[in-house]
């Protein structure tokens, strides 16, 4: 049955959108409700004002499991704590002493700094429901890769559904500055479940095709629904994700109390606003415990001089109740639809993915003390032996080599074997490579930057990639900040694309991979196992070069310029650069020599019109037909590099070429010298269209911001020879004239 329906218009940076639509019945019941919980509010402010809070849930079987899930304590010690026992006296420590301090209210306001971490993965998980024209109507998150999870006061019926987009990343970032938006259509065909009972109040969608973007949907992570009584206690803290009146992304942090609990509903204290239904609410471990539909300020209590204290109090649906009616719903659907919905009611991490990298736990429904077995340990495949206690322990087995996922170069002989141990250990490199997002060619403010283009020839020379999704560039090698395209004949790349962020970037260690003061140390390569092995290098073509090492293994993204943003994702840019895929064989001494081509990206960074912001860097070797050979590859002589930034708002690209020729000019008869000589590497300014000409490659209209100061009379080959760095010319012509 229809409902009747009231509207509450929505704000959106200045401008008047359609309304979204709230029933009244819904609101006029949760009202009800409220009402109904004054005893349970009553009760969490006596607890509080008594510096008890514990004492707030009278549920004493759901106080003791959500002091084990946080703590990881013993149950007979979760007993003890809910007694308001010390931590200390019962021998606890660390985050377990800490995280019982905090239930028990004596360090409230500390939390642990994986609090960070988890709340940047849970809010990537939201998304904005616009209509198609871009108006705001609600917020929503995703439960699975592909099921979006939101009110259905906000998305009602599966041919509604069609009227909507979700948006992702509609948020600003640390500058302020407005994130490039992913934009998917509903898929309702594929899976519409909703239910419009004002105590549920809920609608799951599938998500179909990106319509804007260049985000995929796994790259934005879900939030796994539990079913366990463990994830919440009255007086508790909660935090939730929205988009307020369809503004920007907003988090309301920790002062937002939960006071009260119906079968269906949860009651918290907090700072919400029209626009902000279908929002998570989180509990403190960034788990989802309800999906918020309503709120408003209520007549909460009467100050001693007789004024009324308005309370914001809002109401979320139960995600247990969801829980219910989609299992429910489970036993009706088939095919597609079940598998689907199977995924959702099966995650198997409690916490959300963060940014596709899943922070793994236990989920379990069955009574906490059950919850470990240390009886048995689970024998893997590779030999490991691992016995679950609330710490995994594993032990291998001697002489079983570990599985690695991938396969792994072998070390150069030159390298010492403490020195590979440490290497090993130092980048490792994450074989889940649904995790990367690549080069994104939005990341310049105000302006889009395509990677270059392969003329049809060079398509039919580049390395496809073994397993390519519908809709997917089946050349584009993603890495964390960076992407590369193969020339599989050469065994090279054709280019490379990378996105520096000047602001969050982090000097990670060579020798040991973490973020800290670089140090060289000796290097494991690896392979990249989404293209067929003879399309790459390999150590074969670096290892035994007698009397001498003649190549290096040089970078063409240098290692450093993705490693920006969180610790985690630098450090994992850091390792993806050691990819044979980014690799070319250079002149031993080329890194010595080759100042301006390799220091132009640190130079710009810190010149002071580049404010230290945001610079895309394009680069690659020039594959001639002539280059020489050596061992099962033909060696560059030339390398572009193409930097492209943002001033005032205008666009420049700026393109250096280095020319390792002189030092490799009597290829292969010089094999077996000593190759002393100390001939420099050239190093030049040139154009675009001079980089366009020796590949092939098709840079578009970036050719147009070229930052060369051509002479009149010059050729399109012409170059400017550098002798310093305040030599390359950094402004447009305009500028300079």
């Amino acid at each position: 049955m229809l409902l009747e329906r009231t509207k509450l218009k929505l704000g959106n940076l200045g401008k008047e959108n359609d309304a979204v639509d709230v029933s009244e019945s819904i609101a006029a019941a949760a009202r009800a409700r409220v009402r109904e919980t004054e005893e349970q509010r009553e009760r969490v402010r006596h607890a509080f004002a008594s510096d008890r809070p514990l004492d707030a849930e009278p549920n004493e079987a759901r106080k003791v499991n959500r002091i084990q899930a946080v703590t990881g304590v013993s149950r007979e010690h979760a007993v003890s704590l809910a007694r308001y026992e010390d931590p200390a006296e019962l021998g606890l420590a660390g985050e377990a002493r800490l995280g019982a301090e905090r239930l028990q209210g004596k360090t409230v306001d500390f939390v642990g700094v994986s609090f960070l971490e988890l709340a940047r993965g849970a809010e990537s998980t939201v998304g904005r429901a616009v209509f198609r024209d871009l108006r705001p109507q609600g917020s929503g998150f995703m439960i699975s890769e592909r099921l979006f999870l939101t009110n259905n006061h906000v998305i009602s019926s599966a041919a509604e559904a069609q009227r909507f987009l979700v948006e992702f990343d509609y948020e600003l970032d640390i500058d302020q500055r407005p994130r490039p938006v992913t934009r998917f259509a509903l898929a309702p065909e594929l899976f519409f479940v909703t239910d419009s009972e004002d105590d549920l109040d809920f609608t799951v969608v599938a998500l179909g095709e990106r319509v804007s973007g260049t985000g995929e949907l796994r790259d934005f992570g879900y939030c796994p629904l539990l079913a366990t009584d463990d994830k919440h206690v009255l007086g508790e803290f909660v935090n939730v994700v929205q988009h307020p009146e369809g503004d920007y992304k907003q988090i309301v942090l920790r002062e937002n109390q939960l006071v009260a609990r119906l079968s269906t509903v949860l009651h918290y204290m907090a700072d919400t606003q029209p626009g902000s239904s279908g929002s998570p609410v989180f509990n403190d471990q960034w788990e989802v415990i309800a999906l918020h539909h309503w709120g408003e300020p209520f007549r909460e209590t009467q100050t001693p001089d007789g004024r009324l204290v308005q309370k914001d109090v809002n109401e979320g649906i139960r995600i247990s109740a969801i829980l219910n009616a989609l299992k429910s719903e489970q036993r009706r659907v088939r095919g597609v639809q079940r598998e689907l919905l199977a995924a959702a009611l099966n995650p198997k991490f409690r916490h959300p993915s963060v940014l596709g990298e899943q922070i793994e736990g236990p989920v379990v429904e069955e009574h906490p003390s059950k919850r470990f077995d240390a009886s048995q340990p689970e024998m893997e495949h590779d030999g490991a032996a691992t016995w679950t206690i609330p710490l995994q322990i594993s032990v291998r087995l001697g002489g079983v080599a570990p599985v690695t996922g991938g396969r792994q170069a072998e070390p150069t002989p030159e390298i010492k074997e403490k020195d590979l141990a440490s290497s090993r250990e130092a980048i490792s490199i994450d074989r889940n490579y649904r995790n990367r997002n690549g080069y994104d060619p939005n990341f310049l403010p105000g302006h889009r930057v395509d990677p270059p283009k392969l003329s049809e020839e060079q398509q039919a020379r580049a390395a496809r990639r073994v397993r390519v999704a519908a809709g997917e560039d089946p050349y584009e090698l993603k890495y964390q900040h960076f992407s590369i395209v193969m020339n599989a004949e050469r065994r090279m790349a054709f280019f490379t694309v990378a996105n520096i962020d000047g602001a969050t970037w982090i000097n990670i260690d060579r020798e040991t991979g973490e973020p800290r003061e670089a140090a060289e140390a000796s290097e494991v390569w690896f392979d990249d196992p989404r293209i067929e092995a003879d399309a790459q290098s390999e150590q074969s073509l670096y290892g035994n070069q007698q009397p001498r090492r003649l190549f290096d293994r040089g970078h063409l993204v240098r290692r450093q310029d993705p490693a920006w943003g969180t610790p985690r994702r630098a450090k994992r840019a850091n390792a993806d650069t050691f990819h044979f895929t980014n690799c070319t064989p250079q002149e031993s001494r080329f890194n010595q020599t080759a100042e301006y081509w390799q220091g132009i990206e640190e130079y710009v960074l810190d010149n002071a019109k580049a404010e230290r912001e945001r610079v895309s860097v394009f680069t690659g070797p020039v594959l001639a037909d002539d280059d020489p050979p050596y061992r099962y590859v033909e060696v560059p002589r030339r390398f572009w590099k193409i930097l492209v930034r943002v001033e005032d708002g205008q666009l420049l690209a700026t393109a250096l070429m280095a020319d390792q020729s002189e030092r490799i000019s009597r290829l292969p008869e010089r094999l077996s010298e000593g190759f002393d000589d100390l001939s420099e590497v050239e190093e030049y300014q040139t154009t675009i269209r001079e980089i366009e000409r020796l590949t092939g490659l098709d840079f578009g209209p970036l050719r147009d911001h070229d930052t060369f100061q051509q002479g009149p009379e010059e050729s399109l080959s012409s170059r400017h020879p550098l002798s310093e760095f305040n030599d390359i010319s950094l402004d447009s012509p305009s500028d300079a004239a």
